[in-house]
C-alpha cells in the first residue's frame, strides 16, 4: 500500500483515510489521519509519488466521506506480502526476510532520518505522543562518517 511506504502510516490509517482527509490543492499537501491510536488526529505531508495516486481518487470520487481504499485488513496483508515477493524477486530484499505490516512504517522513518528531516517533524507525522518513541528509529539509522563505531 503506497501510503503506509509514503506517508508512514499503519495499516488501520491507511484504510481508514477518505477523500475528506486529503488537502492536494495547497502549498504544502497533506492528508489528514484520524488515528485510532490514541485517538489523535495529525497531518502528514505528501510525497509527490503518493500525490498523483490520491489525486486519481480525488478526481473520481464526489463523496467526500468515501474511502481511499476499500479493504479489509487482511487484504492489506496479502497485498503487501505479494509486494514482498515481487521485491525478492526484483533482488531488493533478501529472500526469506521477515518483513511485516510495521515493517514499512519502521522504512518511511529510517529513509527520512538519513535524508535529514528532523527527528521532531518526524515524531509529530507518525503521530508519536512522544520523542523518546520516536528516538528508537536513530539506532537504524547508519552512522556515515564511522565516528560513533570508534567511541568507547
Amino acid at each position: 500500500m503506497l501510503e503506509q511506504w509514503r506517508a508512514g502510516l499503519r495499516v488501520s490509517e491507511a484504510l481508514d483515510l477518505e477523500v475528506r482527509d486529503l488537502s492536494l490543492d495547497t502549498v504544502t499537501p497533506t492528508l489528514r489521519v484520524r488515528s485510532r491510536k490514541g485517538g489523535k488526529t495529525r497531518l502528514v505531508p505528501v510525497h509527490t509519488e503518493l500525490h498523483g495516486a490520491l489525486g486519481s481518487a480525488q478526481a473520481y470520487e464526489d463523496i467526500g466521506n468515501a474511502r481511499i481504499v476499500e479493504a479489509h485488513p487482511a487484504t492489506a496483508w496479502r497485498w503487501e506480502q505479494s509486494a514482498v515477493k515481487h521485491a525478492e524477486e526484483l533482488g531488493a530484499i533478501a529472500p526469506g526476510k521477515r518483513v511485516g505490516t510495521h515493517t514499512l512504517r519502521h522504512s518511511y522513518a529510517r529513509h527520512l532520518l538519513m535524508h535529514g528531516i528532523p527527528i521532531n517533524y518526524l515524531s509529530s507525522w507518525l503521530g508519536h505522543s512522544s520523542i523518546q518513541t520516536t528516538l528508537i528509529y536513530l539506532e537504524l539509522v547508519p552512522d556515515p562518517t564511522g565516528s560513533l563505531a570508534a567511541m568507547p
